[in-house]
């Protein structure tokens, strides 16, 4: 699998450093013979001027900033053909590589990737207006299209390459933050190309202000997007706190069972990994483990610390926890997605769990994991009438509890877990009492 890996990055970098750079060379001298300088300077210098003013107008979109060069170069294809395309191109990219820290590779990489853009979209202009029964709306369409495309897929492929991400990633990231902006603007560029075909260079000028003005729409759009953004962020901030603090005063109220929750939410992350869960998903266990049993705050301190055997009273109260921890959740309004493992997490796969006696699937899959982590955790840690039990006798114990106590497939991947895990770190994670905030708050985030 290395191997595969290893030859997939070294065959990018080849079409990357190497193609791409070929590519931009090739087509620059190619469409070179078209450029008739003395006959369209005002062309040229009319695109250069647009060029200039795109780079330092660019659009703000979220995180994002965009420039509207592509919707210029798009235009000039459409206008005069794939020489004032590549005559905006390579002054985007040389102004682009001056302003940031100069790379004279990547910059001819850039070149090349968007020369490719426009000699495609040229390529199928001319072979459309071959036909010659296409209506331009259409055709200005279907070619908006296929710059983004092309030129999506290509950059998609250079970053990808020196970011060390897969293609498909990258491409899938880039997409999802400005595809229907940059659509627009292309449609746009292509609406101003026709009018001016009709009506001359002059309708530039209400082109020009329309671009100002998305631009500027964009910006207080998005400013005022990010103000709230960062409203709600504080409001998250100030529930994820409020909540760990008081599941952490859980753990401080109890003196024998100190990391307890940190350890059932170490080891739940761990299955929900090992069995190919989502990240979010993985994270959301992760979080459930933490706050389980966040309940105990409405157990009173003499039975919660109690020394000896619990009575059949003070036992039915402790039993109450699962249903308090889930009312303080539900009250909050925040953590939905945890209310599984906070109310069902001492649920038996026979049915004779609490509080609810759910069986089999009708347990939530989060608390299905954490039952199996918290009940590791309960018999290896220490208590103030016994001495935890071994590892390997607990996991003995879980794996009896397969298929009763616990879920048959979870149980045997956690066996799996511990099983590969080196004696000290097994040893170093069932001693943690703590993890540290910042770790807790990027969990959770």
């Amino acid at each position: 699998m290395r191997q595969k890996t290893d030859f997939a990055v070294w065959i990018k970098g080849i079409v990357v450093q190497v193609g791409f750079v070929i590519a931009a060379i090739y087509i620059f001298y190619t469409s070179s013979s078209e450029w008739a300088a003395r006959e369209h300077w005002g062309v040229l210098s009319t695109y250069t001027l647009l060029t200039i003013f795109s780079c330092f107008a660019p659009v703000r979109i979220s995180n994002t900033i965009l420039t509207v060069n592509n919707a210029v170069i798009f235009s000039g294809i459409l206008l005069y053909g794939v020489w004032v395309g590549v005559w905006a191109a390579v002054i985007e990219s040389l102004i682009i590589a001056f302003l940031v820290r100069f790379n004279p590779l990547k910059a001819i990489i850039n070149i090349g990737q968007l020369l490719m853009t426009i000699w495609t979209v040229a390529f199928l202009k001319d072979w459309i207006e071959g036909f010659g029964t296409v209506s331009p709306i259409i055709s200005d369409l279907f070619l908006a299209v296929v710059y983004w495309f092309v030129n999506l897929t290509l950059c998609g492929l250079g970053i990808s390459y020196f970011h060390q991400m897969t293609w498909a990633r990258t491409v899938k990231m880039m997409a999802k933050g400005f595809t229907s902006t940059y659509l627009l603007l292309l449609i746009l560029a292509g609406v101003g190309s026709r009018l001016v075909e009709l009506y001359g260079p002059l309708t530039l000028i209400p082109m020009m202000i329309a671009f100002i003005t998305i631009s500027y729409v964009f910006h207080h759009y998005y400013d005022n997007l990010q103000r709230l953004q960062q409203k709600v962020e504080e409001v998250k901030s100030f529930n994820h706190n409020f909540l760990t603090t008081m599941a952490a005063s859980i753990d401080a109220r109890d003196r024998y069972t100190s990391g307890h929750s940190q350890r059932v939410a170490y080891w739940g992350r761990e299955i929900a990994r090992d069995i190919g869960l989502a990240e979010r998903k993985v994270e959301d266990v992760y979080i459930g483990g933490i706050l389980h049993d966040i309940g105990k705050i409405g157990i009173e301190d003499e039975i919660l610390n109690k020394k000896g055997k619990l009575t059949p009273e003070e036992y039915d109260k402790i039993k109450q926890h699962t249903v308090i921890g889930y009312e303080i959740i539900l009250q909050a309004g925040m953590f939905n997605e945890l209310l599984p493992a906070i109310r069902s997490h001492h649920e038996r796969i026979d049915g004779r769990g609490y509080p609810d006696g759910l069986a089999g699937d009708e347990i939530p899959l989060m608390a299905r994991i954490l039952a199996i982590s918290d009940a590791f955790d309960a018999m290896v840690a220490d208590r103030p009438y016994r001495k935890g039990l071994p590892v390997e006798e607990a996991l003995q114990e879980i794996k009896r509890g397969s298929g009763t106590q616990f879920d048959p497939i979870l149980a045997e991947h956690f066996i799996r877990i511990v099983q590969r895990l080196p004696c000290d770190e097994l040893q170093s994670i069932i001693g943690i009492e703590s993890i540290p905030q910042k770790q807790l708050q990027e969990a959770i985030r």
